[in-house]
């Protein structure tokens, strides 16, 4: 997993988890090579030398609050548990992507880099939650592959009957706001009324539609309008 943002300070990206998995990608903009070398060694010593592929380039950008040991916090040994993760430091910003085991531990992830001064963006999916779900091109009709995927999740939902789940439905950038605002709500929707008529209570699903606006790649690609058309279904604590 790959992703390229000019103004990104540091982005640690791939298969964040084990050192078989694809290489953790670090990849962005750091204003010295004093930081850029100590962001790389940091990294060896939590993923592994094997698991790191260094792209860090040198620029003209501004040190973060706290400086460099700032960065350092955030390339914490918990990052070892997220899959297909994607952790995105911006000047005032942070954002965490990836598959984590249970609610659990995506809470413990989640304190742990805001322990390190900046509250981060929730991106991360429960394993066996996020089920990829896929409709009909321009449409809220579930596929078939879709509906075993779901069968899945409610079967899930069946072991914890205290859990609540949000379904969040995104589209591409392609069409206007209003008709992908549209279209994302409907899926979620449809989800929802999936899930509910495979046994879970619909008082414990909650639905929004989040249209274009959250993307999860870049919409210039292919490949990136693909991975922004999904449902994200996230536990709610």
């Amino acid at each position: 997993m790959k992703r390229t943002v000019l103004t990104t300070v540091l982005l640690v990206a791939g298969g964040l988890g084990s050192a078989s998995a694809a290489p953790v990608l670090l990849e962005g903009v750091v204003p010295d090579e004093a930081t850029r070398q100590a962001i790389v060694t940091r990294a060896t010593a939590v993923f592994g030398a094997v698991a790191v592929e260094d792209r860090l380039r040198v620029g003209p950008v501004a040190a973060p609050p706290g400086g460099r040991d700032g960065l350092l916090r955030l390339l914490d040994p918990a990052l070892r548990q997220v899959r297909d993760g994607h952790l995105e430091w911006r000047p005032g910003a942070l954002r965490i992507e990836g598959v984590v085991a249970d609610e659990a531990a995506r809470r413990e992830l989640l304190q742990t880099l805001a322990a390190a001064g900046v509250t981060p963006t929730d991106g991360l999916r429960l394993r066996g939650s996020d089920a990829g779900v896929e409709f009909e091109p321009g449409s809220a009709r579930l596929t078939a592959p879709a509906q075993r995927q779901l069968d899945a999740v409610a079967a899930r939902l069946a072991a914890m009957p205290a859990q609540r789940l949000a379904i969040v439905g995104h589209t591409d950038d392609a069409g206007s706001a209003e008709a992908n605002l549209a279209l994302s709500l409907q899926r979620a929707e449809a989800v929802r009324s999936y899930l509910a008529d495979h046994g879970v209570e619909p008082r414990r699903l909650d639905v929004r539609g989040a249209g274009a606006a959250e993307p999860r790649a870049d919409n210039t690609t292919p490949e990136g309008r693909a991975r922004n058309r999904r449902i994200e279904l996230r536990a709610v604590d």
